[in-house]
């Protein structure tokens, strides 16, 4: 005999099995939908006979090398900053930083305002500030005032000073 409560005499229990296969195909369904091949590529059926797969990928146009631009280097929004300037023994000697980039692989050059002499020495890194050391160039007379300019460079600064002058020790 079977009991009242049995699944196969139980109104409840034809409901639960009415649904549970409905429920299941819906669930394969939604599960099969989610399955994505690798590198999200979509199935598009079967191979045919003439496809083939390889291990090894073709090169194809879009996996040719193309040169990557290089950045442009931009100029530096600030100066560079004089420290001390004097002329000793002949020669004009001077200091300077560039405020706000600190680097060391830049160079400083002291340039003789018109003339083609330039003396350079590399910049040293410092907190927020990058100091150019002693640059020192022979003057011709000590007893003009010699104009002269510092430029910094690097791979991804540039800045300049003011032309400066340096009076003659009396």
């Amino acid at each position: 005999m079977i009991p009242v409560n049995h699944p196969r005499t139980s109104p409840s229990g034809k409901r639960s099995r009415r649904w549970a296969v409905p429920v299941g195909v819906v669930a394969l369904l939604a599960l099969a939908g989610c399955a994505t091949p690798v590198g999200g590529a979509v199935s598009t059926g079967t191979p045919t006979p003439s496809a083939s797969i390889s291990s090894t990928p073709e090169p194809s146009a879009s996996s040719t090398p193309t040169a990557v631009p290089t950045p442009s280097v931009t100029p530096f929004s600030g100066d560079v900053l004089v420290i001390t300037s004097e002329i000793v023994g002949g020669n004009l000697e001077v200091t300077a930083m560039v405020p706000k980039v600190s680097e060391d692989d830049g160079t400083c050059t002291l340039e003789l305002v018109g003339t083609d002499r330039t003396v350079s020495v590399t910049g040293t890194e410092g907190k927020d500030v990058t100091y150019c050391g002693v640059m020192s160039i022979p003057v011709d007379d000590s007893s003009t005032a010699p104009q002269f300019r510092v430029r910094y460079e690097s791979p991804s600064t540039r800045a300049e000073s003011a032309v400066s002058t340096v009076e003659p020790a009396p």
